[in-house]
């Protein structure tokens, strides 16, 4: 069973990892546990996205990287 991530502890310039695949940076996090908005550092299935930002729900979180 996958490890539930706590977005409320979720800080700027962490680094997480999705369900689509995407490496992504927390740029904002408004600590309401439910979502985050971050910048996409890689993204294999859709590389145009890398570098842009976008809104994360919890269920799109699957573990925080080193």
């Amino acid at each position: 069973m996958a490890e539930v991530v706590n977005l409320m502890l979720l800080e700027t310039g962490v680094k997480i990892a999705t369900t689509a695949g995407a490496t992504v940076e927390v740029v904002e996090n408004p600590k309401d546990g439910v979502w985050v908005f971050a910048k996409y550092l890689s993204c294999p299935d859709d590389p145009s996205l890398e570098g842009t930002e976008d809104m994360f729900f919890a269920q799109d979180i699957v573990e925080v990287l080193d």
